[in-house]
């Protein structure tokens, strides 16, 4: 199977053009919608930008998990994409400059800045040049476009330092240009096209139908059909056949809470599996589970509450708003990159996909109705030793959740999820694991306890831990977050979701039961 590389791609393409009305009447571009690549409305595909979009769009029917590649298959077996790319070039033709055809960059003069953040930080149109050492709000625009765009990993902080500078040189080199680390207005144009055609909105905002309702369909979501054993007539969350369901649904309904980008805080997320469970469990087998309950305790069933960035229902979306509303200026520091992209772009949310609201049941509530699989023991206590998680690895399975008491006075305040757990010879190698959690923006603390939602941003993220042999951590990480990189840093690691290091802090493992 051979590899066509994006920057190949664009090289292989330099110069040529493609006739919209022709790549239309073409069967193999039939489920490409071609009217949207054209930016420059001139009825061809062509230069830079539009042929990275070209190439982008093909690449969202590879399979090859990379976006700077696409697999073609074979001469006798083509891909998909391998199909539509050698359409683009029995296509294509050579872009001879005419009374109709504008083959450089137009004057400054002409070009019109099409994205809010550049329009505000470029007022007088694209000029200069940024490189290492250059600051301010024009840099922070940059690392804004660079960060949407998937290149910046880094926070907008509006320093160019060697993060954004490695950016800048990664983008260059996927559009075949002089790799220099050097913005200039060639760049910050490239920038500007590539931002105004990007649409972030995950599947079930786009949609525009009621999020819980779509996150709901769970066959538009390919999610595998659920079956259990009923050799009698009452199954229950105790039947193993139920566990071993949980765990594979958990497992497939993380990818599409990711994908969907769902915000809630650590017992709604665990709530949230459970309840979808039952639901999709219901429609496919006519199993209908009660609520979990255990003899410590239960909790009652709630409606949920569905917030988007169009409907906060009193969440804040932006700092502005903190400001107006609460008379809070100061935020914590973890927030500064994004009170730095909102003076350019006010219409960017904290908001970005679905906040998933349990409201009045506590996450202490959930831990008590649920059944213990291993309780806490005072020889579980690593003493600080943070490669040593203070749980029994062996018994986790897929669908368990971890419960931390972080002053050990008896009440529950954070829940895990308990995702995949990989093992190597009967030993835990790695555990992926699910974690929602809320920032209070006021401060830089921990908080437990909503006084007011309007000083909440929930968010939600996955952390991968790695283990040797002995059980040992030897690496965590997060793998992925609801909020990207370059607006915040993430927050979680296995010395927050497998350990507790405040004095007196307890965990137990559990499941519904």
């Amino acid at each position: 199977m051979t590899t066509l590389t994006r920057k190949a791609f664009l090289q292989e393409m330099s110069g040529k053009k493609i006739a919209l009305s022709q790549a239309q009447q073409d069967p193999r571009l039939h489920d490409i919608d071609l009217t949207r690549l054209d930016l420059s409305d001139d009825k061809f595909i062509r230069d830079d930008m539009e042929m990275h979009q070209l190439f982008k769009t093909i690449d969202d029917f590879d399979v090859n998990g990379s976006y700077r590649s696409v697999d073609m298959g074979t001469p006798a077996q083509p891909t998909t994409a391998g199909i539509m790319i050698q359409a683009i070039r029995d296509l294509a033709m050579d872009d001879v400059a005419d009374d109709h055809m504008v083959l450089d960059l137009p004057a400054l003069g002409d070009f019109q800045i099409q994205d809010t953040a550049f329009r505000r930080a470029f007022p007088k149109g694209f000029r200069g040049i940024f490189k290492r050492g250059s600051r301010g709000r024009q840099v922070v625009a940059i690392q804004y476009a660079l960060g949407r765009l998937g290149y910046l990993k880094d926070s907008c902080d509006g320093h160019y330092g060697k993060l954004s500078t490695a950016a800048v040189r990664a983008f260059q080199d996927d559009y075949a240009l002089e790799v220099t680390g050097i913005v200039d207005e060639h760049i910050l144009k490239l920038l500007d096209q590539g931002v105004s055609v990007l649409d972030l909105r995950p599947p079930v905002i786009r949609s525009g139908e009621d999020p819980m309702r779509f996150m709901s369909d769970f066959r538009r979501m390919d999610m595998p059909t659920l079956s259990v054993e009923r050799h009698q007539e009452n199954t229950t969350w105790d039947s193993p056949s139920v566990q071993i369901a949980y765990g594979e649904f958990v497992a497939n309904y993380w990818e599409v809470m990711k994908e969907n980008k769902i915000e809630a805080d650590c017992k709604a997320l665990a709530l949230f599996f459970m309840d979808q469970f039952r639901k999709q469990l219901a429609e496919d087998s006519f199993v209908e589970l009660p609520l979990p309950r255990s003899r410590r305790g239960s909790f009652q069933e709630r409606e949920w509450s569905v917030s988007t960035r169009h409907k906060t229902r009193g969440l804040f979306s932006t700092l502005v708003e903190l400001a107006r509303r609460l008379f809070i200026t100061e935020v914590r520091r973890n927030y500064r990159a994004v009170k730095n992209i909102q003076a350019l772009d006010p219409d960017h949310s904290m908001v970005y996909g679905v906040n998933m609201k349990y409201p009045r049941t506590s996450a202490h509530q959930v831990a008590m109705a649920a059944t213990e699989v291993a309780a806490w023991h005072p020889s579980m206590n690593n003493r600080g030793d943070k490669r040593k998680p203070e749980i029994p690895l062996d018994v986790l399975e897929p669908g368990h959740m971890i419960f931390m008491d972080h002053t050990g006075n008896g009440s529950y305040d954070h829940t895990v999820n308990v995702i995949k757990v990989e093992r190597d010879e009967g030993k835990v190698k790695q555990l992926i694991l699910a974690v929602g959690s809320y920032d209070d923006v006021r401060d830089s603390l921990a908080a437990t306890v909503v006084n007011s939602l309007g000083q909440v941003n929930q968010y939600s993220e996955e952390v991968t831990v790695d283990f040797d042999a002995e059980g040992h951590i030897t690496d965590s990480r997060v793998t992925w977050s609801s909020e990207p990189s370059y607006v915040v840093h993430p927050r979680y690691a296995a010395r927050n979701t497998l350990m507790e290091l405040k004095a007196g802090g307890q965990l137990f493992i559990g499941r519904w039961g």
